[in-house]
């Protein structure tokens, strides 16, 4: 396959860069670099958005391009994922499960590729075309990674600066919830993969 360059996939690269960017910051660990890097974690996931949009607007969609987009988007993730249960923001069964999840859907999208069907076109059934592929579920799911990972930023901040924050606790809370939420919608829209991708893996 010949890939070309387009700018939907320059998009998705800068995505990937950007996210190990942030790790750097958070590392850095100053009043600046922290603030920047809250908000380059909701910069990075508005970039999902941007290069899903302009690959259709300007007709320049391929097929590497849309595979390439699902491993920007699981790169991203295990990035921040593994960071923040690294620097015990959160649970390091929550950066397991994901990646697990992340891997087996990649295996099966794969052998449906294989077989010429693109990542999106295996579903058939209309509760898997909302979970998976409606712009409300990727929408929606990607803002609520925003969110959940602007607060892990914001807690690690909290932590590293200001521990005797009165709302610390709420602020713990809030992130815990965050997390079980984009861990329970991340295996809800795997399930429909594990069933409707079945017939491409014999």
């Amino acid at each position: 396959m010949k890939i070309k360059f387009n700018i939907a996939n320059t998009i998705t690269s800068l995505r990937i860069i950007l996210s190990f960017i942030t790790v750097g910051l958070l590392e850095i660990g100053n009043y600046f670099t922290l603030i920047i890097a809250i908000f380059l974690v909701i910069f990075v996931v508005f970039l999902d958005f941007l290069d899903g949009f302009v690959a259709r607007k300007l007709g320049i969609e391929t097929e590497f391009g849309a595979l390439y987009d699902i491993t920007g988007d699981r790169i991203v993730e295990y990035i921040y994922w593994i960071y923040f249960s690294v620097v015990h923001i959160t649970s390091f069964w929550y950066a397991i499960i994901v990646i697990v999840r992340g891997e087996i859907v990649n295996t099966l999208r794969s052998a449906a590729f294989r077989k010429g069907k693109k990542p999106y076109e295996i579903h058939t059934s209309p509760l898997a075309r909302f979970l998976v592929t409606s712009p409300v579920m990727r929408t929606s799911y990607a803002v609520l990674k925003a969110v959940a990972f602007s607060f892990m930023g914001l807690d690690f901040f909290l932590r590293k600066k200001l521990p005797s924050f009165h709302y610390l606790k709420y602020v713990d809370i809030a992130v815990t919830v965050l997390a079980l939420l984009v861990v329970a919608i991340c295996i809800i829209r795997g399930l429909p993969v594990l069933l409707d991708a079945k017939d491409y893996t014999k």
